[in-house]
């Protein structure tokens, strides 16, 4: 995430800081005076439907709820006192009964409380659980976060919050520091000075609280002494926040326009101040290494995907591409940009397609081919870029239409974000635990997320792939060498921040081929493709093979196990389970997480083993336990167990995300335990601790020992706030979840008369079940009574199935009969257990008496408006003797329910007297209401034979059937359609009928219109509405198509709709529904002009035709868009467009020399409306110079870095100068060099060769200064580089060193006459570059006298020359030397002169002798070396300049480089660096080692000032210097050089504000 600070003219600061203060005022007032408002609740989305088995020859089908909770296994409901520290670890530091240690630096201010919020640290002397729920008994607070392991976040009204602390459980309380619910790395700014101004313009994500059904808009306490705190995030956004997206309940996204960031924070509805979340995509032969291949016809059914649903979210989706077929269900925009195409790297197309693509393009099939797609749009077409909607409601919205696999292949920009735990990640937590609770009637949802592509390294996992529900899915070679078996180098490792293992498994990755979206722009970054498809690499491709995966186990477990809407966490079990080691034994690991996925292993182990699943078991408190005993029968084979649980979401405040600890533990026959997660090399082991911090647990046991195995679940720690469900998922041999288990449910046993009598016939009703999770074999199920078969009904039973059996019998003769009902007497079933098949029940037979008999005892009522039923019933005497009779009514009741009413029952007569086996006849009338409940409602009669004392029931029965009723509405009176479009509306089905109905509708069309219905993706003439519940609508779109011809506004048709009811009889209304034609603008344009490359600094014309296709007229105002450097040369005036007419629209542009490619946009609005027209403009690209400086390298070897040098640049000397050039354009540039410099200047540079983008070569000039160079003087010398469209130049000024030096030459004798006084001469010029004016000096040892002649001044002109005359005595024969020099320092060494003499003959003092001779002959030899001597030391040396002048240190700045101005992005905060003092120095230290200057006195000679460049000035007073090149200018106010009038440096064009103040 890119972060910059917005600068602004002062009167925009100055608006800017006003707002601020009006914001904290009004954020206040929100503190202060809370509004009151009530809080909208969403309700439970998920549908109360129930299953029809239908019904044949008395056999029902039901499912009944909770069958599979005690399928297998013994749950253990004591509760343990779990072991826990008391401490609370945040983001933040550890919180313990002292007070709170900071592991981060945190601002002062951000240290104070917020007042609604409490931090209790809970007792371990509780039990987490009951903390909560005593806690949740005060009135006015919620709790808000958990913070493992002890402490508690609580939000309330103060005197709630006091009392919440006053209770015993509480071991201490805590104020939370408004730190705590900022973003890190906002912390990290606002520790900077002005930090929270610097936030002003960035694009920041406030959020609300969560709840349980997820986000929330407001706050709202009342107390028990009823103080309020209500508070709505909307009031605080808007005073926070400009351009505002909401994107759910109680989340925005907007540009921050206050700096009174804590006050912001303490409001009470926010939860969070976050930076935007920025997400960025993670970018066959995966069948076969998943061996989902083999599985999808391995079972009886095929496991295609055939009726799942996958979600996919993602940038955008080709529709038509033609793999997908018609199974599009939904292709949705959820960033509301008004487009779903994947107009840039088609990544979402290709995702897609690898989930569930069909291969008809050419081949490249998709895991689940048959299964349906929901897709959400996420990216910008403008941009590219993802954005971030609410992932809560992207999941709901998935779920609600029907998905129950969610993939998702992208994560969150930004390396600071790695392994953390982030909203979106409590988001995926969040709804994966709600969509679990199997208990709820939730259906399960599994969510997959990208690892991401940042490998090899660790701690690479970004959001949302961090949460602990979601499958996170890194990624393995797809094809070529190294395939499977190679994870991918860039694949995203963990740990994450809190030592979680991610990625859970491995899917392939790497270079896979599917569908290329047609509209795709920039498929630059694939390896290959064809027309129809390309090959991409990234988790981005593992996760919607993972994706495919998980939704053959979903339809394995729905269509052969038989199991009903398994939890997300069973199929998160099922990919483990069956994942493979890659490499070396060594799961789990960071890199491979479980391993790859191999959906064969998962669910039908190539080595014989059977697997066995529990999910629907869950653990309520610390020390519940479930065990499961399994008969192994094979030794030495694998057993394995992986224990899931969609643990509640964490807070993002904690350091520590798992909230209810559960642990997995395997006890073999021999009583070794094995821990869940405690592995060595790829297997389980024993002697370690158990897992306190996964919420997936594995055993995995190479070889297994027969007998029996025992896994126990235990809840270890329970910190959540209700019950949570588990997903278990066991392999091995003699294990099979594929078995029934048949029997008899003794509740479920009735007779319609109890005490039968002899003849009389009687009904049974009998209910089996399949206990186990898969259909059975069909089998017998026999009535029998006193042992002998009465009645046999053959069939089959799914898995998890209930079925009601009516039975029919007449008993022969009295007494007391044994009435048995046995399942599968032949035992031709196999089934889990043997001894549940057979259910025996005494009934009681009697004689003489008297019956009731009907010849319809069902009636069926199917009339809404009917309110009575009556029957015909005959009494009979069953004796032969005469025998008095009455009948009495004994209730109404529901047969299903069992529930009485009271509705009234009316008998034409009670009282009888009858002969033997008379019969006489009377009616029973029941009144009732109209459209009764649908169900059986049974009378119970009893007629007794007063004389005898017998009794005998009789039950009539009201069977009232589907009956069908509606109502239909639509929003408007007369719904308005477009006269060009196609309009689609919504009408609102209401089943007014007594039971789950469906509906068949038919839509007919007005004259010259088309009219259909358009469900999800189909359309047609027909639909039907699906079962709809009592009272309640459903929502049928209707779709008018009108005519070719555009219609006049305000024309009116009708629309017909027949409805049939499906029920029996069929019922029919014919609805007409009238629509009305409106008035539509619409103006389409079209380009006329060819569009060409553009080439910059050129003019050229776009010319449109516009047409008005509406049925108004229009008056039109033109506005433009353009990118970069594109002007519009013209005025803009309105113009008139009336209906069907066409105008030519002519657009004159200049391009500009820096202009851009791009899109131009044309808008001509209408009022409110407004048309837009693009086109993409290509601008031709020219090459781009760049120029690095290297060195600068004097004729010593010396080098220095900055154009510089030394300070300055000696005349008469040859520098080389050395730079790096570059071409940062995507074009090839043939450099062309041009010189342009100062006369004094020679310049040769190296030849250039041509340059591809980024690439670079050295390059060098060789600068000759001129002997003549004015000393002072700024020569310069320029480079121009052009060719291929480049413009660049480059201008080195250069500072001309003063030269004070002087040379000798034409010494006129050297040989002296001791005694003598002689008079000689020398020449002397001046061979600097100024004037010479020095005291000169002689230096002569004792023996010798040496005198000036003349003056003693040397004053020579530049190039001026002068004979110095000396009149020198010898005192003593033999050799010495005489140096000339200069009194002043400043002079040189190399203007010094030095050289030899010699005198001959007798001292003064000496006498004459043979010495004299002697000394003679050798002065003769001496005299003759001298000569030699003197010749060589007249040659004039080599001329060594002076040291150069100093640059002042200016602003003490050891480095002139360095910026002036602060840096433009914000920095990290990291740890401060201790940096030593530097040594002021007045000249910067060369590269190679520097020259020794001389040493010098005390006496300074000042430096003539330097010139200014801008003004050519010398400079006085205050100076202002380049770091780049040296030059210098008048520093602010100067008289007449106005330093604000320039922009940039004139030498080397660097900005004017990395200028620097010298001293």
């Amino acid at each position: 995430m890119t972060r910059s600070n917005k600068a602004g003219h002062v009167g925009e600061e100055n608006m800017q800081s006003i707002r601020a203060t009006k914001g904290a005022i009004l954020l206040v007032a929100l503190f202060v005076l809370q509004s009151i408002s009530s809080i909208l609740i969403p309700e439970d989305s998920f549908l109360d439907e129930e299953n029809d088995y239908g019904q044949v020859e008395w056999v029902r089908f039901d499912l009944e709820e909770g069958v599979y909770n005690d399928a297998k296994g013994t749950l253990d409901e004591s509760v343990e006192l779990e072991e826990r520290s008391v401490y609370a670890g945040t983001t933040l530091g550890i919180y313990d009964d002292i007070g709170l240690t900071l592991n981060r630096p945190v601002p002062l201010e951000w240290m104070q409380a917020r007042h609604d919020l409490s931090l209790l640290l809970i007792s371990n002397q509780i039990n987490m659980l009951d903390a909560r729920q005593e806690i949740n008994e005060i009135q006015g607070l919620e709790i808000r976060e958990f913070i493992y392991p002890s402490g508690l976040i609580i939000q309330g009204t103060a005197s709630a919050l006091i009392e919440a602390g006053n209770l015993d459980l509480v071991s201490s309380v805590h104020p939370v520091p408004l730190a705590m619910l900022v973003q890190e790395e906002i912390l990290d700014v606002l520790l900077l000075e002005n930090g929270e101004q610097s936030l002003i313009g960035q694009r920041m994500r406030i959020q609300g609280w969560r709840g349980d059904l997820g986000p929330l808009q407001a706050i709202s306490f009342t107390d028990s002494n009823q103080n309020t705190l209500k508070q709505d995030v909307a009031d605080v956004v808007e005073i926070s926040l400009d351009d505002v997206i909401k994107w759910d309940e109680g989340r925005y996204e907007g540009i921050l326009k206050t700096d009174q960031l804590i006050t912001l924070v303490q409001q009470p509805s926010i939860n969070s101040l976050r930076y935007n979340p920025e997400f960025t995509i993670e970018n066959n032969n995966a069948g076969s290494y998943m061996k989902t291949g083999t599985m999808k016809i391995y079972f009886t059914s095929d496991l295609d995907g055939t009726n799942q649903t996958v979600a996919v979210a993602d940038s955008g989706l080709d529709d038509d591409h033609g793999d997908f077929g018609n199974r599009i269900v939904g292709n949705y925009d959820v960033i509301n940009d008004g487009s779903t195409a994947d107009k840039w790297s088609g990544h979402g197309t290709h995702v897609s397609c690898t989930v569930l693509g069909d291969g008809s393009r050419g081949g490249y099939t998709g895991v689940v081919p048959e299964a349906d797609l929901y897709f959400q749009a996420m990216e910008n077409d403008n941009t590219g870029n993802f954005q971030s909607p609410s992932l809560s409601s992207l999941l709901n919205s998935a779920y609600n239409a029907g998905a129950r696999t969610h993939t998702n292949s992208w994560g969150s920009g930004g390396s600071n974000l790695f392994g953390e735990y982030t909203s979106e990640s409590q988001d995926v937590d969040d709804r994966a635990n709600y969509y679990d609770r199997y208990y709820n009637g939730a259906e399960g949802l599994t969510i997959l997320f990208a690892a991401g592509n940042d490998g090899p390294g660790s701690d690479t996992v970004s959001p949302p792939a961090t949460a602990k529900n979601t499958v996170t899915v890194g990624m393995h070679q797809n094809r070529y060498s190294g395939a499977p078996d190679t994870i991918m180098s860039g694949s995203s490792r963990g740990p994450l921040d809190d030592g979680r293992i991610k990625p859970d498994v491995l899917a392939p990755g790497g270079y896979v081929r599917s569908c290329k979206a047609q509209e795709a722009g920039d498929t630059s970054g694939s390896s290959w493709e064809s027309t129809w498809y390309l090959e991409y690499t990234g988790t981005s491709m593992a996760t919607p093979n993972a994706a495919g995966a998980s939704a053959m186990i979903r339809q394995y477990l729905e269509e052969i196990a038989l199991r009903d809407s398994p939890q997300g966490a069973l199929v998160k079990a099922l990919l483990i389970l069956g994942a493979e080691d890659v490499g070396a034994r060594d799961i789990p690991n960071n890199d491979e997480g479980w391993g790859r996925i191999n959906i064969r292993n998962s669910l039908a182990p190539v080595d014989g083993q059977g697997i066995w699943v529990d999910d629907r078991s869950l653990l309520s408190a610390s020390g519940n336990s479930k065990s499961y005993y399994f008969d192994i029968d094979i030794a030495n084979d694998a057993f394995k167990a992986v224990l899931t649980w969609s643990d509640e979401y964490a807070s993002t405040f904690s350091n520590k995300q798992l909230v209810n600890n559960f642990d997995l533990e395997v006890i073999d026959p021999n009583g070794n335990i094995y821990l869940g997660n405690d592995f060595a090399n790829g297997h389980s082991t024993t002697g370690g601790s158990a897992d306190n911090t996964n919420n997936v647990e594995v055993v995995l046991i190479d070889s297994a020992v027969v007998g029996q195995w025992t896994v126990k679940i235990k809840d270890t720690y329970h910190g959540g706030s209700r019950s949570q469900p588990f997903s278990l998922a066991v392999m091995g041999h003699g294990i099979n979840d594929l078995l029934p288990d048949l029997a008899v449910i003794t509740s479920g046993y009735g007779i319609d008369i109890p005490i039968p009598s002899v003849g009389e016939e009687v009904h049974f009703t009998s209910k089996i079940e399949n206990t186990g999770n898969v259909k059975s074999d069909f089998f017998d199920v026999v009535l029998q009574v006193d042992g002998v078969d009465v009645e046999t009904k053959n069939m089959d039973i799914g898995g998890g199935t209930v079925k009601d059996l009516y039975w029919t019998w007449t008993p022969q003769s009295a007494g007391n009969k044994l009435i048995s009902f046995v399942i599968d007497p032949t035992d031709s079933v196999e089934e889990t257990l043997e001894n549940n098949n057979r259910h025996d029940v005494n009934v009681e037979v009697t004689s003489p008496g008297v019956s009731l008999t009907s010849s319809q005892r069902v009636k069926s009522l199917d009339d809404p408006l009917q309110t009575s039923t009556s029957w015909e019933l005959n009494l009979v005497n069953t004796g032969l003797l005469p025998t008095n009779a009455s009948i009495s009514k004994q209730g109404i009741t529901i047969t299903q329910t069992g529930e009485s009413v009271t509705w009234y029952v009316g008998l034409s007569e009670t009282s009888f007297s009858l002969q033997g086996q008379e019969s006489k006849t009377l009616s029973v009338t029941l009144i009732h209401p109209e459209t009764p409940a649908k169900g059986n409602y049974q009378i119970q009669l009893l007629a007794t034979d007063t004389d005898n004392g017998v009794n005998s029931q009789f039950t009539l029965e009201m069977e009232v059937l589907d009956i069908a009723n509606l109502q239909v509405e639509y929003d408007y009176e007369k719904i308005p359609v477009s006269p060009i479009d196609a309009t689609t509306f919504s009408i609102y089905l209401q089943n007014l009928g007594n039971s789950n109905l469906e509906y068949d509708l038919q839509v007919q069309s007005p004259l010259g219109w088309d009219a259909f219905f358009s469900q999800g993706g189909t359309q047609g003439k027909f639909t039907s509405t699906g079962p709809i519940d009592v009272n309640q609508f459903s929502t049928l779109n209707i779709t008018v198509q009108p005519p070719n011809i555009i219609q006049d506004s305000g024309i009116e048709k009708i629309v017909t709709v027949n409805i049939l009811s499906r029920t029996t009889p069929i019922k029919n209304w014919l609805i007409e529904i009238p629509i009305k034609v409106e008035s539509v603008k619409l103006v389409e344009f079209t380009l006329d002009s060819e569009l060409n490359s553009i080439i910059p600094g050129s003019n050229f014309v776009m010319i449109y035709s516009i047409e008005n296709q509406g049925n108004v007229d229009v008056r039109l105002y033109p506005s433009f868009t353009f990118p970069q450097g594109i002007q519009n040369t013209q005025g803009v005036s309105p113009f008139n467009l009336d209906i069907g007419e066409s105008k030519v629209y002519i657009l004159n542009l200049y391009a500009g020399p820096s202009s851009k490619s791009g899109q131009i946009t044309i808008n001509m609005d209408n009022g409110s409306d407004r048309f837009t027209t693009t086109e993409d403009l290509m601008v031709q690209i020219f090459a781009k110079p760049t120029l690095q400086f290297n060195r600068l390298t004097y004729p010593d070897l010396s080098s220095y870095s900055t154009y510089s040098g030394s300070g300055g640049h000696p005349a008469g000397q040859t520098l080389q100068f050395d730079w790096v050039l570059g071409n940062s354009a995507d074009i090839e540039w043939n450099p062309v060099l041009n010189i342009q410099g100062d006369d004094e200047l020679s310049v040769q540079c190296s030849s250039l060769t041509s340059l591809l983008k980024d690439e670079q070569i050295n390059f060098s000039c060789f600068v000759e200064i001129s002997s003549s160079a004015e000393p002072y003087s700024q020569p310069s010398f320029t480079l121009e580089l052009t060719g291929n469209g480049a413009q660049f130049s480059e201008t080195v000024s250069l500072y001309i060193a003063s030269l004070e030096q002087v040379s000798w030459q034409g010494l006129s004798s050297n040989t002296f006459n001791t005694g003598e006084e002689k008079l000689i001469q020398i020449l002397v010029t001046n061979t600097g570059n100024i004037p010479f004016n020095h005291r000169l000096e002689v230096i002569s040892d004792d023996d010798w006298d040496v005198e000036i002649d003349g003056e003693d001044v040397l004053d020579l002109q530049v190039g001026e020359s002068a004979n110095v005359k000396f009149l020198i005595t010898a005192n003593e024969p033999g050799f010495s030397s005489i140096s000339l020099g200069f009194k002043t320092a400043e002079v040189p060494e190399l203007s010094s002169f030095q050289f030899n003499v010699s005198s001959t003959g007798e001292s003064k003092d000496s006498a004459g002798g043979g010495l004299s001779i002697i000394t003679s002959s050798l002065l003769v030899v001496v005299l003759l070396v001298i000569a030699g001597l003197s010749v060589a030391l007249l040659k004039p040396r080599k001329q060594q300049s002076m040291l150069p002048l100093p640059i002042p240190n200016l602003n003490n700045q050891s480095n002139f480089n360095r910026p002036a101005n602060a840096p433009k992005n914000l920095p990290n905060i990291s740890p401060p660096v201790v940096i030593p003092p530097v040594a002021k120095q007045a000249v910067p230290s060369p590269i190679v080692p520097a020259l020794v200057a001389p040493q010098t006195t005390s006496e300074e000679k000042k430096s003539p000032p330097p010139i200014c460049w801008s003004c050519r000035n010398p400079i006085e007073g205050s100076v202002i210097g380049c770091p780049s090149c040296g030059a210098r200018y008048h520093g602010e106010g100067h008289d007449s050089c106005n330093i604000s009038s320039i922009e940039k440096c004139v030498s080397c064009s660097e900005p004017k504000s990395d200028f620097i103040q010298g001293d």
